[in-house]
């Protein structure tokens, strides 16, 4: 499972990181934008309930 956050459109409110903290991690300009999800079958249902509470949609998921 693939995450792709769109740093133009991420405004930094961590409601990912709170939802899904062992995935999500929040450093400022250095947050990486691409990224596999270690253990998808583990993590699958969190990451993908943390993408919807995006409140600008900049986080998506393959």
């Amino acid at each position: 499972m693939r995450v792709k956050i769109n740093k133009q459109l991420c405004i930094g409110c961590e409601a990912c990181v709170n939802h899904c903290p062992d995935v999500f991690m929040m450093w400022g300009m250095y947050m990486k934008a691409d990224f596999e999800v270690p253990r998808p079958e583990q993590y699958r249902d969190s990451v993908l309930e943390a993408a919807g509470l995006c409140p600008k949609r900049a986080i998506a998921v393959d």
